[in-house]
């Protein structure tokens, strides 16, 4: 009965989302709807604002994981476009028939980040008096990228042992946690990390690739002119702003 109650819960919470995406998108005809990974919510916030104010026409932006909003667009969510933090979930999507135009935007570094005004040391993550923050690992990107990171340095086993190791949805959600928690640092992108105070390391993992794509059956001539203009000289300038590299 347990295990019904939740998939019940879940189902409401889906049914729920679902009616507030439908309602968002109604809002404005005119409207595009783009759904983007946390960590590209500095950049978008910027480029939404002055699309509207170049072309007239509203953005609407919805963050999350990049897993969870891949599930909510085959479920039929209302998006035009979407964003995300990595290129498995969109070539996901591109290879059910549902995302057009499937290409990388620019990308970003993991950094491991705290609320100091000192650069913690990445041996930080051994210390037994510490907490580490990261995404959900199997719907985040960075979440997963953090994990593998902590695999890499032998020490994620002992932070589960232990149990210094936090789960905390999004990427943004683990900055806030490490922010506000005691002795809390977080693995997080390097565009969540500037727009936070504090300070970061660089962790020696790869950037992580951004995707993007237009959503087939709700693609139109208003999504491909945004997504073209995300890659203009002034917008890519606002990328390397947030901390993103550009791809050459």
């Amino acid at each position: 009965m347990r295990n019904l109650s939740k998939i019940v819960r879940r189902i409401t919470l889906n049914l729920l989302l679902f009616s507030f995406l439908l309602g968002l998108f109604a809002s404005s005809a005119q409207a595009e709807l783009l759904a983007a990974a946390a960590s590209l919510r500095p950049i978008l916030e910027q480029a939404a604002q002055l699309f509207e104010k170049e072309k007239g026409i509203r953005v609407g932006l919805i963050f999350g994981t990049s897993g969870k909003l891949a599930l909510q667009i085959e479920m039929g969510a209302p998006f035009n476009l979407y964003l995300s933090a990595d290129e498995h979930w969109a070539r996901h999507l591109e290879g059910k028939g549902i995302l057009d135009n499937v290409r990388p935007v620019a990308e970003t570094p993991l950094v491991l980040w705290w609320n100091s005004d000192i650069a913690p040391s990445l041996d930080l993550v051994e210390g037994k008096n510490y907490f580490i923050a990261i995404a959900d690992p199997d719907t985040a990107p960075f979440g997963a990228l953090a994990l593998e990171y902590l695999e890499k340095t032998g020490i994620l086993e002992q932070l589960k042992v232990e149990d210094r190791l936090i789960i905390s949805g999004d990427v943004l959600k683990a900055a806030l946690t490490a922010k506000y928690g005691l002795l809390t640092a977080a693995l997080i992108p390097l565009s969540i990390a500037k727009m936070m105070e504090g300070s970061w390391t660089r962790t020696p993992m790869a950037p992580q690739r951004i995707f993007c794509g237009i959503v087939g059956k709700r693609g139109s001539r208003t999504s491909l002119e945004f997504l073209e203009f995300l890659f203009s000289p002034k917008i890519q300038e606002l990328f390397q702003e947030a901390g993103f590299e550009i791809l050459s």
